[in-house]
């Protein structure tokens, strides 16, 4: 009968001289040029599928025997330098097919060579491992150095000199190697329905410490071990890992090569660009074309500016979409999450403030680290909210610095810190009883509140209203989906993709004098208007700049550095179209800002006004309290206000304790 452990390839001196022979001709450059650089460079990264070709012996021993190879290979290297540097450099493999979801990974896989792909979810403090241990006798002061191979530190037996036995660390002497612990998470992707997304730890040393940050998406190659836990007497898995491969890079890092540089500058100058572009923006949604062209102008984005008071003006836009339900609202912010290098996609529903944000949570050494939420690891990318509405009241909260200054700032467990945030948020929301009521107010009928509304660049209405024609080109347009499962793109994802991270980083548009007069003259023009004291207040700053971040993004999609005239003038037409579905007031038949952020409109205040002067003066009249009788009927014959309004506005004057009824038919204003 055979053991296990019999049946393991073992490394020989044959395999040892393979390895030898292996660096010295296949990875001879490669090696020579880390050793001329070394001390600043220190590890050689070898393809594994090279050593496969060379030796598929020596390449199974790897995967079986990854410490011994390793070590092996390490001193191949030192074998081989014909400077005789003596350089212990670090052999990395990259491209091991030896690759395990998560989940899979089990007590067979202890001890091999393996590579798992994750998010990286909380990254922890660098420590020193110690490497060689120096200490002093404490009878004849001789120094003995002493390799460590673990954290429990190991003494010499005895001194050399005097045979004494007790001995000093030397901790000034000894030798010592930078070590940090990161949380691997797998992707969400890979996930079904109900599944807890599985974590590992990664231990990193030498040059691959603080080479990660959260939210980096990576491929792992490490030897799987195993720890015991003096406290629980659990063994818990690690990875030791080997090498590091980005598999989501952002915008900027996109490998672009010549001919991909060609194929985007040709479609930059087609004169129909801005229709290829929305039209590959979601392709299995039917309509929506301002929709659309917002979320295209989102992922192309605007330029973000540092003032010389170190004040930052974001380029990112912030994007809301309410709707009636079942017109592919989530399936829209599920595309752009795919769309965008790094984009993250979360529902409202089951996503706390914490979980937006970050937490504070304590690492195995007892301190306390911060753990990333989904906008730190949508940083410079896009995080998709679904269900926006659904949040508790004090998880949105958590999300007012995040859209307007693009930091997170915590102050939990005794941690004091800012994290970044630069992402867009593309927002869906659904209108509080189910179907969206063009004549009452956005705010009426989503539940959320104004300063979170104030800060979406542009809020969109979508209303599932019956039309022949549209439901006839829908109806068509899915079933066509379902019959042959293709989806005609105009420009492929994966092209698009390129075309954003080209433009987002080779342009950095600015505005123009025309363009600039352009909004100059819109903005004014909106507001000369509301110069009556009676009139709503059209758009404020805040509109202005979202303006200029639309015209940026214009001008990025024809890879201009200039912002022109049409770009300013698309930029107002969609500000326009946003600003009339959500701000038109009908009592007054004008844009209303405050009716656009949820708050009171003008023409809403006057009512209120008007309510409290008309129990303020019946009061007066009938000793002290207005009949409710009279209060209506003064309301409809002299203002044309219902009693339905009424009934309306004196309920929420009662919440907040300005009018109170004294007897049950009676009003009377506190």
């Amino acid at each position: 009968m055979t053991t296990r452990s019999e049946n393991r390839k073992n490394l020989t001196p044959s395999s040892t001289l393979k390895l030898e022979e292996f660096f010295s001709t296949r990875c001879k450059d490669e090696v020579f040029a880390v050793l001329d650089m070394f001390p600043e460079e220190k590890s050689v990264v070898v393809d594994y599928n090279e050593l496969e070709m060379f030796d598929p012996d020596s390449a199974d021993l790897l995967i079986e025997k990854p410490d011994e190879t390793l070590e092996a290979a390490t001193k191949s290297i030192v074998n081989i330098d014909p400077q005789r540097k003596n350089a212990k450099l670090n052999v990395r493999f990259k491209n091991v097919r030896n690759n395990i979801p998560l989940r899979f990974l089990r007590s067979e896989f202890i001890g091999k060579f393996i590579a798992v792909d994750g998010i990286v979810r909380k990254t922890d403090e660098i420590h020193p491992r110690i490497m060689s241990a120096v200490f002093e006798c404490r009878s004849c002061m001789r120094m003995h150095e002493v390799e460590q191979k673990s954290n429990i530190i190991h003494e010499p037996a005895v001194c050399q000199e005097c045979g004494g036995r007790s001995f000093r660390l030397v901790q000034d002497e000894s030798r010592y190697m930078d070590t940090q612990t990161v949380k691997l998470q797998e992707p969400l992707e890979n996930l079904s329905g109900g599944d807890q997304p599985r974590q590992i730890n990664i231990i990193l040393e030498d040059d691959l410490v603080d080479t990660l940050a959260p939210g980096d998406k990576v491929r792992i190659t490490g030897t799987l071990k195993t720890q015991r836990d003096e406290r629980t007497k659990r063994f818990n898995n690690f990875i030791y890992g080997n090498y590091i491969e980005p598999l989501e890079q952002e915008f900027e890092e996109l490998h672009i090569d010549e001919e991909d540089e060609e194929k985007i500058i040709e479609l930059a100058k087609s004169p129909d660009i801005y229709q290829k572009i929305i039209e590959s923006t979601a392709p299995s949604i039917r309509g929506y074309f301002e929709v659309k062209e917002a979320i295209a102008f989102q992922l192309f984005g605007g330029t973000a500016k540092v003032l010389e008071d170190k004040t930052h003006i974001r380029g990112d836009m912030h994007i809301l979409i309410v709707g009636d339900p079942g017109i592919g609202k989530s399936q829209i912010l599920k595309y752009v999450s795919k769309l965008a290098p790094r984009g993250i996609y979360t529902s409202g529903k089951g996503t706390s403030g914490v979980g937006l944000t970050a937490a504070a949570v304590r690492d195995d050494l007892g301190g306390w680290s911060l753990e990333a939420g989904a906008l730190v690891l949508g940083d410079k990318g896009n995080v998709c909210v679904d269900e926006l509405d659904k949040m508790r009241e004090e998880d949105r909260s958590a999300i007012h610095e995040a859209l307007e200054q693009q930091t997170i700032s915590i102050a939990k467990a005794g941690i004091m810190a800012t994290l970044n945030s630069r992402c867009s948020v593309l927002a869906a929301a659904n209108p509080k009883f189910g179907r969206f009521d063009r004549y009452k107010s956005i705010a009426e009928q989503i539940d959320l509140p104004s300063p979170i509304l104030s800060r979406f660049d542009l809020i969109f209405i979508i209303e599932d209203k019956p039309n022949a024609e549209r439901d006839h080109d829908l109806a068509g347009h899915i079933l066509k989906i379902h019959q042959d499962s293709t989806i005609p793109y105009v420009i492929e994802p994966e092209l698009m993709r390129k075309y954003i991270a080209y433009a987002r980083k080779s342009v950095q548009p600015t505005l123009t004098k025309e363009a600039a007069e352009v909004l100059q003259d819109f903005y004014v023009t909106m507001r000369s208007g509301a110069i009556d004291e009676e009139s709503p207040v059209p758009i404020t700053a805040r509109q202005l700049e979202a303006l200029v971040r639309l015209a940026e993004a214009s001008a990025r999609i024809r890879l201009s550095n200039e912002v022109l005239k049409e770009d300013a003038q698309r930029a107002i037409k969609l500000q326009e179209d946003c600003m009339k579905q959500v701000g038109y007031d009908p009592d007054t038949g004008k844009v209303d800002i405050d009716k656009v952020e949820g708050r009171t409109s003008k023409s809403e205040r006057d009512k209120i006004n008007i309510i409290i002067d008309v129990i303020k003066e019946l009061s007066d009249e009938y000793e002290g309290s207005a009949p409710k009788n009279i209060v209506y009927a003064e309301l409809a014959d002299k203002y044309n206000v219902g009693e339905e309004k009424v009934d309306e506005v004196i309920n929420m004057l009662k919440s907040k304790g300005v009018i109170y009824e004294p007897t049950s038919d009676h009003y009377k204003v506190a």
